[in-house]
């Protein structure tokens, strides 16, 4: 009873220190983890350790009305430790490709973009008319062409970005 009520303080202590991240489930032991799935106290998110009353305090993070506010040419984040940035990205509330993080919107003004090019030009889209279509240059064109790919939105077939399965009607 003892080692138990110790490890129980323990882990209580740990969560209320892990800050709004939470206490990553991964770093315990067998025996802690064991002791976690008891606690009503407590509820586990993507892998992370809470308290059951605590707000998401990232999906109002600053960082996101910054980034959304960039479109699609965002400035590098700041005021952001990288732990954090990883979980917005993570969450799904950002989006990482080629070393650029863009806010979700920017990837679908991407997609709404370039399904209105590949309108007028079926055989495919240079990457100069989508960056010139978004007024960006190619240090941000080029990531949100790749994302594209990867959604299926478009795809690359040499040079051009032909319409995927899911681009946008």
């Amino acid at each position: 009873p003892a080692a138990l009520a110790a490890i129980d303080t323990t882990l209580h202590e740990r969560i209320a220190a892990a800050g709004p991240l939470g206490l990553d489930v991964a770093s315990l032991d067998e025996r802690e983890r064991a002791v976690l799935a008891t606690f009503t106290d407590v509820r586990i998110a993507g892998g992370h350790a809470l308290p059951a009353d605590a707000t998401d305090e990232l999906a109002d993070h600053p960082v996101l009305a910054a980034i959304r506010a960039g479109g699609t040419a965002p400035e590098e984040p700041t005021g952001v430790d990288r732990a954090t940035l990883r979980e917005l990205i993570r969450r799904g509330l950002l989006v990482e490709r080629d070393g650029i993080v863009f806010h979700p919107d920017a990837i679908d003004t991407a997609a709404r973009t370039a399904a209105v090019l590949l309108a007028d030009h079926p055989d495919g889209i240079t990457m100069s008319q989508l960056r010139d279509a978004l007024g960006i240059s190619r240090k941000y064109a080029l990531p949100l062409a790749n994302e594209l790919d990867a959604r299926g939105i478009t795809r690359r077939r040499g040079d051009l970005r032909i319409g995927g399965p899911l681009l946008p009607g």
